[in-house]
């Protein structure tokens, strides 16, 4: 799936101003293994990264009308002024990384968008039994922490599972008083 940022004024500003941003589950060990990855394949240093369970991943978060609990369930891919997410994130991600991988996304895009969906969506709702999941955002290895633009949180330990509980916590404190009319 891919959109329109949908955001105007300061917070189209600020994604353009940050460029490309891969948005990623830090505690999952697969999402880290595809950042390590990326990384290695993209030596332009075309791509930033960030967490979701990072306090800087808020207001791009915000700004796209993403819960933090949406945007762990499939990963997102920021470029300037517009968004994609899922298998289309990591298409048009390939198209930046050094050769084959822009070859690899021509000949995925021809697979139908319900297909790589339905792959993508079966691999996301098991990553965690398959892959296993640390209770701290990994950090990543000195060399390209400035592609992080949550470095200093991730470093400090700010990035934790607890922030996904706590928003769990407050959306269904949300569900629970619209139900209720308060």
């Amino acid at each position: 799936m891919a959109g329109a940022a949908g955001a105007t004024g300061n917070m189209a500003h600020q994604l353009a101003a940050t460029g490309r941003v891969i948005m990623y589950d830090g505690v999952c060990n697969l999402c880290n293994a595809a950042v390590r990855f990326i990384i290695k394949r993209d030596p332009q240093k075309n791509l930033l990264f960030c967490s979701v369970q990072s306090p800087k991943a808020e207001p791009y978060l915000r700004g796209l009308g993403f819960s933090r609990g949406d945007a762990l369930k499939r990963f997102i891919f920021i470029q300037e002024d517009r968004w994609s997410e899922g298998s289309t994130a990591a298409l048009e991600i390939a198209g930046y990384m050094r050769p084959p991988w822009p070859l690899l996304k021509s000949l995925m895009a021809a697979v139908p968008l319900p297909v790589r969906e339905a792959v993508y969506d079966i691999v996301a709702a098991n990553r965690y039994s398959w892959f296993g999941r640390s209770k701290v955002c990994q950090v990543p290895d000195t060399s390209v922490l400035e592609r992080f633009l949550d470095a200093e949180d991730l470093v400090l330990g700010r990035c934790r599972e607890q922030a996904m509980a706590d928003d769990a916590w407050k959306e269904e404190r949300e569900r629970h008083w619209q139900r209720w009319g308060k």
